[in-house]
C-alpha cells in the first residue's frame, strides 16, 4: 500500500515535471519532493498524537470502569456488613427478650415450687402422725395393733425399707403409665397420625391420673426406723416425690390451656415444671439411696 502511495505521490509527478521543457524543472521537482516529504511528515505526527490521545482515553475509561467495579464491590461490602449488623442486633434483642421471658417464666415456676414446699411443709407435721412407731403406744393399742407391731419388730429394717420403695414404684408407675402414652400421642400429632383430640383426651386424662397418685403419696404411711435421720430423709424423700406430681399436674394443666388458647407462653411453663418435677423425682432418688446405704452399714 506505501509502495503504489509513493508512486503516485513522488514518482509520477516528478516525471511528469520532468518532461516539461523548462530550465527551472529540477527546481520545481525539488520543491515538490520538499512539500509531498513534510506533508508526508506532518500526517505521520497527527497519527502519533492520535494514537497516544486514543491510548490515554483508553486507560481513562479502563480506570474509570475498574473504579466503578470498585465501588460497586465497597458499596455492596457495605450493605452485606450493613446488613448482617442489623440482622445481628435484631437476634441480640430477640434473644435477649427470649431469655427475659424464659427467666421470667422459670422465675414465676421457682416461686410455684417454694409456694408448694411451704404448702407442704405446713401438712408435714400431720404426715408425721401417720408414721408407723413399732415400739410406743405399748399401753394405748389393741391387741391387733400390738400383734401387727410386734411383727413389724421382727422384720429386718432393710426389708421394711425395701417394701417401703415398692410401694412408692407402684405408686409412681400409675401416674407414669398416663404420661408417657400422653407423650407418644404428641409425637404422633407431629407425624400427622394422630389428632389435636385424642392429644386433648390424654392430656386430660394424665392431668387426672397425676392428681391421683399425688393423693395416694399423701396418705401412704411412712415406717418409722431406730435412726430418726432415716426416717427424715424417708419421709422427705415422699414429699419429693408427692410434690413433683402436683407439678406434673400443673404441666397437664398448662398443657390443656394451650390446646385450648394456642398461646406459646404455656410451651414455656410446661417445659419448667417438667424439668423441676424431674428435679424433685432425682432428690427424692437421692434420699433413698442414702437410707439404703445406713441401713447396710
Amino acid at each position: 500500500m506505501n509502495k503504489i502511495l509513493l508512486v503516485i505521490l513522488y514518482l509520477i509527478p516528478i516525471i511528469i515535471i520532468l518532461t516539461y521543457k523548462n530550465k527551472n524543472k529540477y527546481m520545481f521537482t525539488l520543491i515538490y519532493i520538499l512539500t509531498i516529504s513534510s506533508i508526508f511528515a506532518m500526517n505521520s505526527d497527527i497519527d502519533d498524537s492520535m494514537q497516544a490521545i486514543k491510548y490515554k482515553n483508553y486507560e481513562m475509561i479502563n480506570m474509570m470502569s475498574v473504579n466503578n467495579i470498585n465501588k460497586k464491590i465497597d458499596d455492596e461490602k457495605n450493605k452485606e456488613q450493613n446488613t448482617a449488623s442489623k440482622q445481628k442486633v435484631n437476634n441480640q434483642i430477640n434473644s435477649n427478650e427470649e431469655n427475659l421471658e424464659k427467666k421470667s417464666e422459670y422465675d414465676n415456676s421457682q416461686v410455684q415450687v417454694i409456694n408448694i414446699e411451704k404448702e407442704y411443709n405446713k401438712n408435714l407435721n400431720n404426715d408425721q402422725l401417720d408414721v408407723v412407731d413399732s415400739s410406743t403406744n405399748k399401753g394405748n393399742s389393741s391387741d391387733n395393733k400390738k400383734d401387727e407391731k410386734n411383727k413389724e419388730e421382727e422384720l429386718d429394717e432393710l426389708q421394711i425399707f425395701n417394701n417401703f420403695k415398692k410401694e412408692l414404684q407402684d405408686i409412681e408407675k400409675k401416674g407414669l403409665v398416663p404420661l408417657r402414652k400422653c407423650y407418644g400421642v404428641l409425637k404422633k400429632l407431629q407425624k400427622g397420625k394422630a389428632n389435636m383430640d385424642e392429644l386433648l383426651k390424654e392430656a386430660q386424662n394424665s392431668r387426672q391420673k397425676c392428681e391421683q397418685v399425688e393423693l395416694m403419696y399423701k396418705d401412704l404411711k411412712v415406717p418409722k426406723f431406730k435412726d430418726e435421720e432415716n426416717t427424715k430423709l424417708l419421709l422427705d424423700a415422699k414429699m419429693d416425690i408427692q410434690k413433683a406430681f402436683y407439678i406434673r399436674k400443673k404441666a397437664m394443666d398448662y398443657g390443656i390451656d394451650f390446646l385450648d388458647k394456642k398461646n406459646p407462653k404455656y410451651i414455656i411453663k410446661i417445659k419448667n415444671n417438667l424439668k423441676l418435677s424431674d428435679k424433685l423425682v432425682h432428690s427424692c432418688q437421692d434420699k433413698m439411696n442414702k437410707v439404703k446405704f445406713n441401713l447396710k452399714k
